[in-house]
């Protein structure tokens, strides 16, 4: 890449010709993660702040098309891992945030949940063991919110960060430790992704033990307590059978998608709809649910 090009491009972001800077921010676009530290040094120099926003937006720009094509390789790669998926969509959001930190806070809560296993728990011990050290040892809690709540709300990272959430948030917190230890626990194929079920792990493929509510401190739950609960959340639209049934961790990323979708658009904030689009085109692509659970 030529630093000459670069900085001529740069050069041109303060044109008084929107169509000459169009192009150029365009162009800048098209150079991809390269360019970035060019972009940042250029962006503490400018005094000016049409050139400041401009600079802004191609870095943004340039991020989220990074971002969506690491989500893509993931679908493509087969979605074992859903802390990455769930970090990918709030990455969308919050370009700047890094993975690692992220990680490790999970990954201490895992451990922390991990030395308190023996291979004499029962089921339901071990998700008992796992709403103490989750709500009461780690002081992660619910907003006390409808579903349609603050998008910061949904995204891993916040949660992380803050120990606040939604529904969505909490669940998908869960999964991600439930997959990293091991458990046979999956989210389930409901609007808004409130729910998880257990899987049995020795009886009828895909037949679930009982059913988890995170937003409620990880409640356990029998299939009617949840049905009438799913009943209550749903607003203008009709219970579904499949609703019941397990998904992979591409079609629960996908929920997390239409769910932050949702809510951005009920907050009226437009900006981030585009490329949230854009991860649930990529999330639809040969998503499928498993069986009822």
């Amino acid at each position: 890449m030529q630093r000459g090009e670069i900085s001529s491009l740069i050069s041109l972001l303060d044109d008084k010709d929107s169509e000459v800077a169009q192009a150029a921010m365009s162009r800048l676009c098209s150079k991809g993660e390269g360019v970035i530290p060019d972009l940042e040094r250029a962006w503490q120099e400018c005094m000016d702040e049409l050139p400041l926003v401009r600079i802004e937006h191609i870095i943004a720009q340039i991020q989220s098309s990074v971002t969506l094509q690491k989500l893509k390789e993931w679908v493509e790669s087969g979605a074992a891992d859903l802390f990455q998926g769930a970090y990918y969509m709030a990455k969308l959001v919050h370009c700047d945030i890094a993975c690692e930190p992220l990680a490790q806070t999970l990954s201490s809560i895992c451990q922390a949940i991990w030395v308190e296993f023996n291979s004499y728990l029962t089921a339901l011990e071990k998700v008992n063991i796992i709403n103490h050290i989750l709500f009461n040892t780690y002081g992660f809690r619910n907003n006390g919110m409808q579903p349609n709540a603050a998008p910061e709300l949904f995204l891993i990272d916040n949660l992380l960060q803050n120990k606040m959430g939604n529904s969505v948030a909490l669940s998908t917190l869960y999964l991600c430790i439930a997959e990293q230890l091991k458990l046979p626990i999956k989210g389930l194929n409901m609007p808004h992704g409130i729910m998880l079920a257990y899987l049995d792990e020795y009886g009828e493929e895909g037949q679930s033990l009982f059913y988890i509510y995170p937003f409620f401190h990880g409640q356990v739950l029998g299939r009617q307590q949840v049905e009438l609960i799913v009943n209550r959340n749903l607003i203008g639209e009709s219970y579904q059978h499949h609703y019941l049934h397990t998904c992979s961790n591409q079609v629960y990323v996908c929920r997390l998608a239409e769910s932050l979708r949702d809510a951005f658009a009920h907050v009226g904030q437009r900006e981030p709809l585009a490329k949230i689009a854009s991860a649930i085109e990529i999330l639809s692509k040969g998503a499928a649910t498993k069986r009822p659970g």
